[in-house]
């Protein structure tokens, strides 16, 4: 039953109850009348006798009976429809608890929605001599039943003022805080008859007061347009009103809006008509419009305007003295009133409300909508009861939060390919990545989703999804995890995205499939899974505008218009949007990626980036508070599509149980389930925890593409998915030489012990010579640590300091002599074993480099020049730090730089390495705890990599994290 229908029975109820005493009394009065005129026959002197006079007739006798319990059926159907707060009277109990001591939580208001809402007493007359007037409850149906309109005479004005104050605070303590929006237009006192209620403006429960009528027409058309909004969304058809579809078991989607006049508007046609639809349209839709009005009191006269009318759906209290000037009846007692639902009878308004009252109810509202703003729904009643049963052929989704319909899912499938979330800091951003990520990994396994997750910001929300000390857990559905990444891991992720499309692409023209549903149906060699890319704060890829930024750009651009068909997804995180280098100095680029993101969510945030994130015309999240609070909307950005929620809150208990369950469906796995590769940015790499360093095993190390000949000298781990290690190929060639570069001490002794320690871990037992020199007192240490690791693994190893870095130059040059003078006598000389020398902070030991020994008359800097040209031809290679690149070119010569074709550098602005790159620009590579690699026979580019750690960092486990 709709609202307005349920109100008509509880009106004429009373109404008849009322009528029914009106006709016996004008019956009595009719009698009475004929009495006196000698029309009825005159008593006997019995019927005289006083005990008598004024008996009622017995033919009357019954009817008072059945009026008498028809007076008390409407006063009891008033009551019962108007309970607690909305029929109590202003002293009554309920008001006193309305907010208990001490600051606790207020109490809620009643669990029955209030049919009636008291405005005062009813006046019957003593239906016989003797009796006393009776009194019935003046109550009036409006929340999803009608309107209210209070007719007035300017001395009068502040009765019908204060009679909407106490209607306002009835309906305040009785429903739900923030269940209703009140908007007030007041001419004539601009807001001081309602000023009690000022305090639930922050709140957003009472608007700000209209004064002009220009503000109020843009009210009306904004009241008209949420009229539309309901009609067409939540009725849609199926429902005569709100009520009737909460009665059907949903759940309540809208606030009361309330629209107060206090004074009448002389409206132009058009909005006079849109106050005629809010008023008509409006109470099935929770739209409701309560008006003191004063006949010949109204606005200013506007051409064509309507002068005061009567409101449709409403409910009217006159003032007596209104009725006299027109001549409707006798004007009754004066300062009385009366009300359609009384007739003729008398009216009497309820006092207004106490101060401390109408204080206590905007307190308790203003409390329990902060409460609300600051209470998320929670995610345990989103996740499914059992894990991984789902398919994800056709697409994935999965339930976040809670609108006015009740859950809200969001979907990656064919319609809504890619998702873009925005917000400020502190707005719940990183919650709903994080129930978008447990909750799609709870509803499909491993084989149906795949993740890639980064996280460019300092945080570490993703970081519970890697194995960490203490907590073995990993995410089974991940294939990288990235904590504080890099701008190229980033990009090197979005390249494997590409590339596993492409491989997609290949196999679906080979079988014929359309899509990734044709391609699982049709080749059941690989399951297929969809790809679902996280990225927090993804702007950080795209700033500066450097060659990196462009190439993520492309790869965003290509993955966004065909991803769709792969099954790949893109999900993207940000503060702002505004001024992303990249995106704004490439013309098209941000349509041309972000038209394709038809699913956008939007927390709270500025007006300005509402209208980036969302679209220009829409500012809907502008107007959010709370945290948690998002616009939802799935048609890029249009506000036709926006839906207001709540993100749900990942409890921590919750997510403990949930993480529980999966570890077990990975203990049970056969084959294993891989652990994601897990990328952090501010950790070191630890060359012991490192998966191509622990697969050695006296073999040289083979690289993609690469046969596995010669020892590879690891340097660090790249900003990429694989390999796990990279370095350089100490090849029988010329050139193959390491330099590591820069003034970094920490970085650059881990790079030279990590390249001697990997050498001799892929080369036999006794296979390799070590002399190493520590010209550098700082670093002994570092190369007796080093010395001992290669003397474990069977590698004769001797150190010294700078003292010793002419002979051991020395004797390498002459090494290098008698292996080649053997080799062109034939002697097996030739293939002898590999000897290494490494020397820290050459330039350390420069001096004595340059002095010349009296009989050879050979320096050290010819040694040293005849071990980087001739050494690597007979095995003997160099793995050599300088501080600064000039002492590297000084001490090479003149036009023999690429003597040394590789080098590391760490802690170098880029300009130092342009010519040492073959005139290549370097931008990256300058911050600690990351390095430049460049090897001009193996690579096109510098590439920046993790140096290793020096020996003795520790492992993971020890050190906390690790690349």
């Amino acid at each position: 039953m709709s609202g307005t229908r349920r109100a008509r029975l509880l009106v004429s109820g009373i109404t008849e109850s009322l009528e029914a005493a009106l006709a016996l009394a004008d019956q009595l009065d009719e009698q009475a009348t004929e009495l006196a005129s000698g029309a009825l026959p005159v008593p006997s002197a019995a019927a005289l006798d006083p005990e008598t006079l004024g008996a009622v007739p017995a033919d009357l006798a019954g009817d008072l009976d059945q009026v008498a319990l028809a007076l008390s059926e409407a006063g009891a159907l008033a009551r019962r429809q108007a309970p607690a707060f909305a029929g109590a009277g202003w002293d009554a109990p309920e008001w006193r608890g309305t907010l208990p001591a001490g600051g606790a939580d207020p109490t809620p208001g009643p669990p029955v929605r209030p049919g009636l809402w008291r405005l005062g007493r009813i006046l019957v007359p003593p239906l016989a001599r003797g009796e006393r007037t009776v009194e019935v409850p003046l109550a009036v149906p409006l929340l999803d039943a009608g309107n209210l309109q209070i007719e007035t005479t300017r001395p009068r004005r502040g009765e019908a003022v204060g009679l909407v104050r106490g209607l306002l605070t009835r309906i305040l303590a009785s429903v739900p805080p923030g269940g209703v929006r009140i908007t007030v237009y007041d001419p004539h006192e601009l807001g001081a008859g309602l000023a009690a209620f000022a305090p639930l403006r922050v709140a957003g429960v009472v608007g700000p007061t209209l004064t002009s009528r220009a503000r109020l027409e843009l009210a009306l058309a904004e009241l008209s347009g949420e009229v539309g909004r309901i009609t067409v969304e939540r009725l849609a058809g199926r429902f005569d009103s709100l009520r009737e579809r909460e009665d059907a078991g949903l759940p309540r989607s809208e606030p009361w809006r309330l629209l107060v006049l206090l004074g009448w508007p002389s409206l132009p046609d058009e909005a006079a008509r849109a106050l005629d639809a809010v008023a008509s349209q409006g109470p099935s839709c929770g739209v409701h419009v309560i008006a003191v009005v004063e006949p010949g009191g109204g606005g200013v006269d506007v051409p064509g305007g309507r002068a005061a009318g009567r409101l449709p759906n409403a409910e009217t209290i006159t003032a007596v003295e209104l009725l006299a000037l027109r001549g409707e009846s006798d004007g009754g007692m004066p300062g009385g009133w009366r009300s359609t639902l009384s007739g003729l009878l008398g009216c009497v308004l309820d006092a207004p409300p106490p101060s401390v009252v109408v204080s206590d109810v905007t307190a308790r509202v203003a409390a329990g909508v902060e409460r609300a703003a600051a209470r998320a729904p929670d995610l345990g009643g989103l996740l499914p009861a059992g894990l991984w049963e789902y398919e994800s052929s056709a697409g994935v989704s999965v339930p976040v939060a809670h609108g006015p319909d009740g859950e809200v899912t969001l979907a990656f499938d064919d319609d809504t390919v890619h998702g873009l979330v925005g917000g400020q800091a502190g707005a719940g951003k990183s919650t709903l990545l994080l129930d978008v990520v447990y909750g799609l990994a709870a509803r499909y396994g491993p084989d149906q989703l795949r993740f890639h997750l980064l996280d460019f910001k300092e945080g570490l929300e993703f970081a519970q999804f890697a194995a960490r000390p203490g907590d073995p857990f990993y995410l089974p559905h991940a294939d990288t995890v990235g904590i504080e990444s890099d701008r190229e891991f980033g990009v090197a992720v979005l390249r494997a995205a590409r590339d596993e499309m492409q491989r997609r692409s290949v196999t679906m023209r080979a079988v014929g499939a359309r899509d990734l549903r044709g391609l699982r149906a049709a080749d059941r060699s690989s399951a297929w899974p969809r790809t679902l890319i996280v990225i927090d704060e993804f702007q950080v890829m795209l700033t500066p505008l450097d060659a990196v930024a462009r190439e993520a750009v492309a790869l965003l651009e290509v993955i966004a218009r065909q991803g769709r068909a792969y099954g790949i997804h893109l999900l993207l995180a940000s503060q702002t949007l505004s001024g992303i280098d990249a995106l704004d100095a490439t013309a098209g680029k941000r349509g041309s990626i972000f038209g394709q993101f038809a699913l956008r969510v939007a927390l709270r945030t500025s007006i300005s980036e509402s209208r980036v994130l969302l679209s220009t015309a829409n500012e809907a999240a502008g107007a959010l508070s709370g945290v948690g609070e998002a616009i939802v909307n799935r048609r890029n950005g249009h506000p036709i599509g926006n839906e207001h929620v709540r993100v749900a809150y990942p409890d921590p208990k919750v997510i403990a149980g949930l993480r529980e369950r999966i570890e077990a469906l990975v203990a049970q796995a056969v084959p294993p389930m891989r652990a994601p590769r897990v990328f952090v940015g501010h950790a070191p790499a630890v060359l012991a925890d490192n998966p191509a360093f622990q697969a050695l095993a006296g073999r040289p190390a083979p690289l993609p593409g690469e046969a596995a000949g010669d020892p590879l000298a690891f340097v660090g781990v790249p900003l990429d998915l694989a390999p796990p290690a990279v370095g350089v190929r100490l090849a029988r060639l010329p050139g193959r030489h390491l330099a590591i570069l820069g003034p970094l001490r920490r970085e650059a002794v881990g790079m030279v012990q990590a390249a001697a320690v990997s050498v001799g871990a892929q080369t036999p037992r006794g296979g390799l010579v070590v002399d190493v020199v520590a010209a550098d007192p700082a670093t002994v240490a570092a190369a007796e640590v080093m010395a001992d690791v290669l003397r474990r693994s069977g590698h004769p190893t001797h150190v010294t300091d700078v003292t010793g870095l002419r002979g051991v130059l020395g004797s390498a040059a002459a090494e290098i002599r008698a292996r080649e003078e053997a080799a062109l006598a034939g002697r097996g000389e030739a293939a002898a074993g590999m000897r290494l020398i490494v020397v820290f902070a050459m330039d350390a030991g420069r001096a004595g480099l340059e002095a010349r020994d009296d009989a050879s008359r050979r320096s050290g800097l010819d040694d040293l020049r005849t071990l980087t040209r001739r050494g690597p031809a007979t095995g003997v290679h160099l793995l050599c730090w300088w501080r600064a690149p000039s002492r590297l070119v000084d001490d090479l010569g003149p036009g023999h730089r690429d003597d040394i074709a590789a080098w590391a550098a760490t802690g170098l602005p880029g300009g130092d390495l342009f010519g040492l790159a073959g005139h290549r620009p370097v931008t990256a590579g300058t911050t600690p705890n990351r390095a430049v690699l460049f090897d001009r026979h193996a690579q096109a580019e510098p590439r920046t990599v993790v140096p290793f750690a020096p020996l003795g960092t520790g492992s993971a486990a020890e050190s906390g994290a690790a690349v």
